[in-house]
C-alpha cells in the first residue's frame, strides 16, 4: 500500500476513532457504507487528444 493510501485510510479512521472515544454511537450500517464508498474505484472520463470540441446535441425548442 502506498503512503498516499495509508494517509487516506488514517484520515478516514481518525474521526471514527475520536467518535468512539467521545462516546458517539455509529451504526454498523453507516460504517459499512463508509468503508464501501472508500473502496470503490474512481472512473475518469478523458477526451482523446486532438479530438477538439465535440459538437453539442441540439435541444428541442421551448415553444409549446
Amino acid at each position: 500500500m502506498s503512503i498516499k493510501g495509508r494517509l487516506r485510510t488514517l484520515l478516514l479512521c481518525l474521526p471514527l476513532l475520536l467518535g468512539a472515544f467521545s462516546g458517539m454511537a455509529m451504526r454498523p450500517e453507516e460504517i459499512e457504507e463508509l468503508m464501501h464508498s472508500m473502496n470503490q474505484q474512481k472512473i475518469m472520463q478523458t477526451i482523446p487528444q486532438g479530438a477538439g470540441n465535440p459538437p453539442l446535441p441540439k435541444l428541442p425548442p421551448l415553444d409549446p
